[in-house]
């Protein structure tokens, strides 16, 4: 019983310092995506991840001007 007590603890400290890794990369990932948002002269966002968009919203109105560059 004791062995097994002591491989649950083992596990759940792995699990703990695991989830702390992610959520720290995450957390550093986040402050360079807002940096590059708030940054007026660049108002490109890069990402080297998967980024989804989605909008349900109503869009109406007129696009003026010349829009160039690609979604992937």
């Amino acid at each position: 019983m004791e062995i097994t007590m002591l491989i649950f603890t083992i596990l759940g400290t792995a699990a703990t310092i695991i989830s702390t890794i992610i959520a720290v990369n995450s957390k550093n990932e986040a402050k360079k995506i807002l940096v590059e948002i708030k940054n007026e002269r660049n108002r490109n966002a890069s990402n080297e991840g998967k980024i989804f968009l989605n909008n349900e919203g109503e869009n109406s109105g007129v696009i003026t001007g010349i829009n160039t560059g690609d979604i992937k």
